[in-house]
């Protein structure tokens, strides 16, 4: 017995005029989320100097820093973190002691850079100002983004008031002791270490501490997520309760770890609700296993048509400047799989993948200094990508017929029914593949 099929409806349904409506106010809240990051010239405070030391395996010599200053003035950034200060055991000299004593001692020019330090401590009524503050004022460092901690677990609810006072009293210190850039003031960040925590456990209190700023000499508040365990809508309402708080003139920003997956959607979504830039690292590497990076930031940002990144940073060399930072880093090859850096990311296994002019939210390599590619999986791999991995290989164009590349793809498969796994991709055996598709074509 048999039934004929289902016939298909003869035309589309339309929708309701409500439902039109209600797409069309869909799309226009996109409309106006893409038009905010085409239009954002976010504030960058690179850390590639210091952020990745953080996470890496053999820490960084002098030599180290001084290549990755360079690198990051390549990339176009002027605001540098130098150097972190507020660290355990601050009396034992770090290397970067030794790298910012040697910037002075060479002349360097220090505007733009900047030192992490912490606040002072109180004794009776006097200001105690931590060591790291003292260097930065010793070494002539014209800005500083300062630590603060504000969750319970580091600062007790008994502790507020006197926290207050030495926040006052330290910025205070700061701006009466430094010499900022080209002689003028200071600039002081303010960053919010366990922002997370202090959020989630009294956000009332985190608004106020931020009210307090916005009236005070501070140019930016910052925060982050030091593990990297903040869903997007959650960072989002973190941001907008900040942004809401702070002072005219005042910057926000905001700095992702890698954690749970999230770090750069967490970052779009701070820019979305009143961020104005970030603080963070060229390069991937840095605490937990890496953060959101600005490399990635600035590349997406030119995704969706920012202008001004591409006119601020020489992002047509974003990749190989990355790679050069990465390799400094971690002394070992770059991750295939790395997005954006990748030997893989732009190197396609299928033709669809392939990221082109022209065609909205598309990146093309050449945007960034990547070179695209083709490699072979042998379950996916088609046509095109077959005839543009033999030809990187080495196989002259004219050999390559649409026969011989069905008979490749048929002979991957009858390969992998008679349990054998071969990688196609190493060029030796591709060539071997495309040899027996040709006798057999």
């Amino acid at each position: 017995m048999t039934t004929s099929p289902t016939a298909l409806p003869v035309a589309l349904p339309e929708l309701t005029p409500t439902e039109h409506d209600e797409d069309r106010a869909c799309i226009a809240a996109m409309a106006e989320r893409e038009a905010r990051l085409a239009s954002l010239d976010p504030v960058v405070l690179d850390l590639s100097i210091r952020e990745p030391a953080v996470g890496i395996a053999r820490g960084h010599t002098l030599d180290d820093k001084l290549a990755l200053l360079q690198l990051a003035r390549e990339a176009g950034f002027r605001d540098i973190l130098l150097a972190t200060f507020d660290v355990s055991l601050p009396e034992v000299p770090q290397v970067d002691d030794v790298f910012v004593e040697r910037l002075r001692a060479q002349g360097e020019d220090l505007t733009g850079t900047f030192a992490f330090v912490t606040i002072g401590t109180l004794e009776g009524e006097r200001l105690v100002p931590d060591l790291s503050m003292e260097k930065l004022v010793r070494y002539g460092i014209p800005n500083a983004i300062v630590d603060v901690y504000l969750s319970t677990g580091s600062t007790p609810i008994a502790d507020r008031a006197a926290f207050v006072t030495r926040l006052q009293r330290s910025i205070e210190w700061m701006r009466t002791s430094m010499t900022g850039d080209g002689g003028g003031p200071p600039r002081i960040y303010i960053n919010y270490v366990d922002a997370p925590d202090a959020f989630f456990e009294d956000w009332e209190w985190m608004a106020r501490v931020t009210k307090l700023l916005g009236g005070l000499p501070v140019a930016a508040v910052t925060f982050e997520d030091g593990r990297g365990t903040s869903f997007p809508f959650q960072v989002g309402a973190m941001t907008t309760l900040l942004r809401r708080h702070i002072g005219p003139g005042q910057h926000l920003l905001a700095h992702m770890h890698t954690g749970a997956g999230m770090e750069n959607a967490n970052l779009i979504e701070a820019l979305l609700n009143g961020a104005d830039g970030i603080w963070a690292g060229f390069a991937r590497e840095a605490a937990t296993i890496g953060h959101a990076p600005s490399s990635e930031l600035l590349a997406n940002l030119l995704r969706i048509g920012n202008t001004a990144v591409a006119r601020r940073f020489r992002l047509e060399r974003l990749v190989p400047i990355v790679q050069a930072m990465t390799r400094i880093n971690t002394l070992a090859p770059i991750p295939e799989d790395f997005p954006m850096i990748g030997a893989n990311a732009y190197r396609n296994m299928l033709s669809f993948f392939e990221q082109r002019a022209g065609r909205k939210m598309d990146l093309p390599a050449a945007s960034i200094g990547a070179a695209p590619g083709w490699r072979i999986t042998p379950v996916t791999s088609d046509a095109p990508v077959i005839t543009g991995r033999l030809v990187e290989i080495g196989v002259a164009p004219a050999e390559i017929t649409p026969a011989i590349v069905t008979r490749m793809r048929i002979l991957m498969r009858e390969d992998m029914r008679a349990g054998e796994r071969i990688e196609y991709d190493r060029p030796e055996n591709l060539r071997a593949l495309f040899e027996r598709a040709r006798a057999q074509a």
